[in-house]
């Protein structure tokens, strides 16, 4: 396999690997720059970065041994930050509570800043992508998911069952799921998760 390393790293990577702490740090102070820049670009959240960019590096000095030897350091960092980010996704999409706060991080974050751009944003990406949903599917999907009703409530509301409101709400979520992933605006992915319930 081709060696992709700096002539630093080729030097680091070994010492690193016998646990020298200076070489952890010689590394970190050459990558963390980088990879706190690619974290902020997917969670637009200092405080979320911050943790991650730790979480990254907690990770490469207790993985140190395991470091194909022919592979860039730089580049198994990116994977591993990526990863860390799509599993903090993960967990916010099982996470009822933390889904909450996210939510109430994020308007938070960008109603005081900027004058709310990114929550503007994010309001037109998922008006497009209701919009791809027929009216009765965005109505459920509008009570359930935006106006936070029970599947009771919005089967009351409309007069339809509850497997039928349960059977709508899944197909407009998979429907408006989809439409975000593949739109380009920053702040897709954060609505996204929002929906993978």
């Amino acid at each position: 396999m081709k060696r992709l390393q700096s002539i630093e790293e080729l030097d680091l990577l070994p010492k690193l690997q016998n646990g020298d702490q200076n070489a952890f740090t010689a590394l970190y102070n050459k990558y963390s720059n980088r990879i706190y820049n690619m974290l902020f670009k997917l969670t637009q959240s200092q405080e979320l970065t911050e943790e991650l960019l730790q979480d990254t590096f907690i990770i490469l000095w207790n993985k140190r041994s395991d470091i194909d030897p022919d592979q860039s350091v730089k580049s198994w960092l990116h994977k591993v930050a990526q990863n860390e980010v799509y599993q903090l996704y993960r967990k916010i999409a099982r996470d009822r509570k933390l889904q909450e706060h996210v939510v109430l991080t994020f308007v938070e974050s960008y109603s005081h800043t900027e004058e709310g751009i990114y929550y503007k944003e994010s309001q037109e990406l998922l008006e497009k992508a209701m919009s791809q949903l027929s009216p009765q599917r965005r109505q459920v999907f509008q009570l359930c998911r935006i106006d936070g009703h029970s599947y009771q409530q919005v089967a009351e509301i409309m007069g339809i069952s509850v497997s039928t409101v349960s059977n709508h709400l899944v197909q407009a979520t998979g429907i408006v799921r989809d439409y975000i992933f593949k739109s380009k605006e920053r702040i897709a992915i954060i609505i996204a998760v929002l929906l993978c319930n």
